[in-house]
């Protein structure tokens, strides 16, 4: 929506006379078309409402627009496009700390793993996976939990396993399936 001239002129008789609606009036001006401007920064258009409705708060907060002497749209404007900005070097940094961090954790692991022997390293490695499997099953359905403990650990058929608990073959099957599917993207393996 194009703001008219005499519109921005009274914005700003409102915004130097401190009335409290100038933000509101603003706001209903300017959001659409400012949200629109973010995306093709940000690219996710709901982080570019963020970026806008912050950047809303922060003018309202600093009382920034008092200090607009000639039209409210580029002031309010260059306001999102430096959060934009702001935001994507912000992330850009983000990633490289991560990245940094990341190499950081994979040295410091192949220090460790040198120093240890292989059997040190199996058991590490055997305790990490049971705790990861612990926590799956904890996260499971109570009866596809005990299926899989069953045929996983205490070696039971499916129909044993049918017979034990009152269901059909079927029944185990299917959640025998679903427990292993899960698993496996769990796990990552193919």
């Amino acid at each position: 929506m194009e703001v008219s001239e005499n519109i921005d002129h009274e914005l700003l008789r409102l915004v130097k006379n401190n009335d409290e609606e100038y933000i509101k009036e603003i706001f209903r001006l300017y959001y659409s078309g400012l949200c629109t401007y973010a995306t093709t920064f940000v690219k996710v258009p709901d982080l570019a409402e963020e970026i806008v409705q912050e950047t809303f708060i922060k003018l309202w907060e600093n009382r920034a627009l008092n200090n607009v002497e000639t039209s409210v749209k580029p002031y309010i404007y260059r306001s999102v496009h430096n959060n934009c900005i702001n935001y994507l070097k912000n992330s850009e940094v983000l990633r490289r700390q991560s990245s940094h961090m990341a190499e950081e954790i994979l040295y410091h692991n192949e220090v460790a793993l040198r120093n240890f022997s292989p059997a040190v390293i199996d058991d590490l490695i055997s305790e990490e996976l049971e705790i990861k499997l612990n926590k799956v099953l904890d996260e499971m359905p109570p009866q596809a939990r005990k299926i899989f403990m069953m045929s996983r650990f205490d070696q039971l058929s499916y129909q044993e396993i049918s017979e034990s608990m009152g269901i059909s073959v079927n029944t185990v099957k299917t959640q025998m399936k679903r427990v292993l599917s899960k698993l496996r993207r769990i796990f990552d393996l193919k």
